[in-house]
C-alpha cells in the first residue's frame, strides 16, 4: 500500500521566515508577512500572464509588463531575504511595499497617468500595512497613496511626459481588473489576518491557561500548590470576615512515608502521592479544596463547618479514604496518617494561627499514635 503524507501550507511558508525565538506571537505575525509576500507574487505572476497571452498587446507594452513584473519580483525576493536572515518584519512589509508601490506608479506613468488602471491599487498600500504593521504604518502609507496620486494627477501640468502604452486595451475591462484585483486583495488580507489573529488569540489563551494552572498547582500530584493555597485561604477568610460563615482547615501528614519511600524507591512515593491526591479531590466536597503544602503534607478548606463535632465528622471522612488500599503498579498499599484541624474563627482569624494550630494538633496526635504503638 502506497503512503501519501498530506500536504501542510505552513510547511512551505515556514521556509521563508526565520523561526528562531519570539514565541508563537512573532510566529504568526512572521508567516503572515511571508503570507503575504508570496500571495503578492504569485498574484501578480497571474495578472502578467494572462495580460501577456490573453490581451492584445504591443512588444512595447509587453515590455512594459515584464519590467513591473520584474521590479516587484525583486522587491519580493529582497523582503523575503530581510524577513528570513536579518529577522526583520516590519522592514520587509516596507520594503514590499515601496518596491510594489514604484512598480504601480511606474506602471501609471506608463498608462495614463492618473486616468490609469494601474493608479487604482495604490490603494492597497494603507490596508496592508495597517494590518500588517500598526494603525500608525497604514496611516503613512495612506498619506504617501494621497501624494503618489496628487504626483499622478498634476504630472502633466508640470510638464512630465505621460504615455499610454496600452491603447487597443479595453478601458472598461482594465479598470474591472484593477478594480477587482484590488478589493480582492484587500479582502484577502483582511481575511487572512483575522484568521491568523485569532488562531493567535486562542494560542496565547490556551498557554495563558496552562502557565496559570501550572503556577497554582504541583506538577507531580495535580493539587493545588503551597503558594495558591495559602491566597485561597486568605480569601476564604475575607469572605468569611464579610459573611459570617466558618470553615475548617484539616492538616494530614502521611505517616511512614519517608520509610516507604527508602525501602521501595521514590517512583513508589510519587506514585502513593499522586493517586491519594487524585482521591481525595475526588472524594471531598466540590465547595472543599485540597492543596499539597509540602512532601506529604496535605490540607484540606471545608467550608461550612463551625464546631468541633463537624471536624470531627470531616476527619472521619478522611480516615475512611485513607483505609481504603490504594492500586498502585506494585499492588496494593494502605497509607495511615495524622490528622489535625483548626476552626475559623473559633481557634484562630489569621491564616497564620490557622495553620498553626492545626499543624499543632497534628503532630500531638502523631505522638499520642506514636506512644499507642509502643
Amino acid at each position: 500500500m502506497f503512503k501519501f503524507k498530506s500536504f501542510n501550507i505552513l510547511s512551505l511558508v515556514d521556509s521563508f521566515h526565520s523561526k528562531t525565538g519570539g514565541g508563537n506571537a512573532r510566529l504568526y505575525r512572521h508567516r503572515f508577512v511571508a503570507s503575504l509576500i508570496l500571495s503578492v507574487l504569485f498574484y501578480v505572476s497571474l495578472i502578467i500572464f494572462v495580460a501577456t497571452y490573453f490581451l492584445p498587446l504591443g512588444e512595447h507594452s509587453v515590455h512594459i509588463i515584464r519590467l513591473f513584473f520584474i521590479f516587484i519580483g525583486v522587491g519580493a525576493l529582497l523582503s523575503i531575504y530581510i524577513l528570513r536572515t536579518l529577522n526583520q518584519r516590519v522592514f520587509a512589509v516596507n520594503t514590499l511595499i515601496t518596491f510594489l508601490g514604484l512598480a504601480l506608479i511606474y506602471l501609471a506613468m506608463m498608462t495614463g497617468g492618473i486616468e490609469s488602471p494601474a493608479a487604482i491599487c495604490l490603494i492597497i498600500f494603507p490596508a496592508v500595512a495597517a494590518l500588517s504593521i500598526d494603525f500608525k504604518a497604514g496611516i503613512i502609507w495612506g498619506l504617501l497613496a494621497a501624494l503618489s496620486w496628487s504626483l499622478l494627477f498634476a504630472a502633466p501640468y508640470l510638464g512630465i511626459p505621460i504615455q499610454n502604452a496600452m491603447p487597443d486595451v479595453d478601458d472598461g475591462l482594465a479598470f474591472f481588473v484593477s478594480i477587482f484585483t484590488t478589493h480582492f486583495f484587500i479582502a484577502f488580507v483582511a481575511l487572512y489576518y483575522n484568521k491568523t489573529s485569532k488562531s493567535l488569540r486562542e494560542k496565547l489563551l490556551k498557554e495563558r491557561r496552562e502557565y496559570h494552572y501550572l503556577a497554582n498547582h504541583d506538577a507531580h500530584t495535580g493539587a493545588i500548590n503551597r503558594r495558591h493555597f495559602l491566597e485561597l485561604l486568605k480569601m476564604e477568610i475575607s469572605r468569611c470576615e464579610q459573611s459570617g460563615s466558618t470553615f475548617c482547615l484539616f492538616f494530614i501528614d502521611l505517616n511512614d512515608f519517608k520509610k516507604a519511600n527508602d525501602q521501595y524507591g521514590h517512583h513508589f512515593g510519587d506514585e502513593i502521592l499522586e493517586v491519594f491526591s487524585r482521591r481525595l479531590r475526588h472524594r471531598v466536597r466540590e465547595i472543599d479544596t485540597v492543596a499539597r503544602i509540602g512532601g506529604d503534607e496535605f490540607c484540606i478548606i471545608s467550608r461550612d463547618m463551625g464546631n468541633e463535632e463537624d471536624a470531627k465528622r470531616g476527619e472521619r471522612r478522611i480516615e475512611e479514604i485513607l483505609q481504603e488500599p490504594l492500586s498502585l503498579k506494585e499492588g496494593k498499599y494502605t497509607l495511615k496518617a495524622s490528622i489535625g484541624w483548626s476552626i475559623y474563627p473559633q481557634h484562630a482569624t489569621d491564616y497564620e494561627s490557622l495553620l498553626k494550630y492545626a499543624d499543632q494538633h497534628m503532630y500531638k496526635v502523631k505522638r499520642l499514635s506514636k506512644t499507642a504503638r509502643k
